[in-house]
């Protein structure tokens, strides 16, 4: 219900640490999605809040019992008109923030992605509106106070006794990108503030920690804080680690766990020759989790599939794994989410096939009873050192190529083709044909 980017363990690492602060009153400058409040609700503690964004608040001032004081631009109403009668000045409002986050970044972009966003949000608004207002309703969070103040001057006004916990954005302007299409399509009595300076980040951390009960936490490492480390969260594989720092906390640790689940099929494997027809098998997601980390490239950070399939011979055994999800962008298309060969095997090749079997008319059909929709095309992603991949060259159309955003890649290379277009007895003839000459030295396979 409330947006917002702190992972779900660090809420039970903020109660657990608050649990030893003397009941009274909290202070929690820059409460962005009021993580930290629900952390402590229910515990005895009086809260006091601050933040300069427009979606917090409206929050802060509903739970406050304050007048949100938002209202539609005028600019905004020949695109906006159908959600102004859900501007009561209350719940209501912010239940109109909440979902706005959601789609008003697509209002007045073309594209046919961005056209279908606003279509959907404006045809179901009124469902979509009561749903937010009822979970709102529902809400245990209690707040004694919220102002709209920066954090230098605010933190200024907090007893030096009183317990602060905070997570400030010390870089970038990441709430200000975050909501710029709130603040795009309506108005409201904007605070004046400037954006924290090196100087101003040195002075918050001091104004935060300088008392005897604090916990602040970042996802950067802070260098001026290592004595005050408590704990590192890693929530995903994909996610970037949260350092968090406290007066006094116990030590803990936070790193993604996958389940894994035993794969009992016979794998192809060196001296053994490759058989007709191929077939295509389902696999539960623990044990695509068990085939990925073993045959795929550590350094690939990993994703959750909707779809992961096998590739068997005429023999049964496994030739390697693809697994797919629904585009986020194109309706008719789906994404190569990950594509790999077992290994040792005889053929240098292989992965080439399980690429061709990803994108034959099986797979296809696979796909379209998974997503619900139809599918016509498939698109990729791949990280490499050189300006193409090996694997995909010949198979899938290069699109893009840019600098490689994960660490220890030098490319990242987008990939899009048709899909269907070939079965998979086509997909076996053309792969021997051109790439499936056994080699008689170890192969890896991927």
């Amino acid at each position: 219900m409330f947006q917002g980017t702190i992972p779900g363990p660090m809420r039970a690492i903020v109660r657990e640490t608050a649990g030893s602060w003397p009941r009274g009153e909290v202070y929690v400058p820059c409460c962005g999605n009021f993580t930290i409040e629900r952390s402590l609700a229910g515990m005895g503690f009086v809260l006091h809040s601050a933040d300069v964004s427009i979606y917090t608040t409206a929050i802060g001032r509903w739970l406050t019992r304050q007048p949100v004081g938002i209202q539609l631009r005028d600019e905004s109403r020949d695109q906006l008109h159908w959600l102004a009668d859900s501007l009561d000045d209350g719940v209501g409002t912010v239940a109109t923030m909440m979902l706005g986050t959601r789609f008003l970044g697509s209002v007045g972009r073309e594209g046919l992605w961005h056209q279908r966003v606003v279509r959907s949000y404006r045809d179901q608004w009124k469902t979509k509106h009561a749903e937010t207002v009822e979970r709102l309703s529902g809400s245990d969070v209690a707040l004694a106070s919220y102002q709209v103040e920066d954090v230098r001057s605010w933190l200024q006004k907090v007893p030096r006794d009183a317990p602060v916990c905070s997570f400030p954005p010390f870089y970038g302007k990441g709430y200000e990108k975050l909501y710029e299409p709130l603040n795009e399509h309506f108005t409201w009595d904007t605070p004046e503030y400037e954006p924290l300076s090196d100087a101003d980040v040195v002075d918050v951390l001091g104004a935060i920690t300088d008392r005897p009960y604090w916990l602040t936490a970042s996802n950067h490492d802070v260098p001026e804080l290592h004595r005050y480390l408590r704990g590192v969260i890693k929530a995903t594989p994909r996610a970037a680690p949260f350092y968090v720092y406290a007066s006094e906390a116990p030590t803990r640790i936070v790193s993604p766990r996958q389940p894994i689940e035993p794969v009992k099929a016979p794998r192809l494997r060196r001296g053994e020759e490759l058989a007709e027809p191929l077939s295509l098998s389902l696999l539960k997601p623990g044990q695509f989790n068990a085939l990925r980390s073993r045959y795929l490239n550590p350094r690939i950070a990993p994703g959750a599939a909707n779809l992961a399939v096998a590739v068997k011979d005429g023999n049964g055994r496994m030739l390697g794994v693809f697994a797919m999800a629904p585009s986020s962008y194109t309706p008719d298309e789906a994404y190569l989410l990950s594509d790999f060969a077992v290994a040792p095997t005889d053929y240098p090749r292989l992965s080439k096939l399980i690429v061709l079997a990803a994108t034959s008319a099986e797979a296809r059909l696979l796909c379209q009873r998974a997503f619900s929709r139809r599918i016509r095309s498939v698109s990729t992603t791949a990280f490499s050192n050189n300006p193409v991949s090996m694997k995909y060259r010949g198979l899938l159309r290069l699109t893009k190529r840019g600098p490689s955003n994960e660490d220890g890649w030098e490319f990242q290379l987008q990939y899009q083709g048709a899909m269907g277009e070939h079965t998979l007895a086509d997909a076996l003839e053309k792969w021997a044909k051109r790439w499936g000459a056994r080699a008689t030295t170890t192969q890896t396979g991927v």
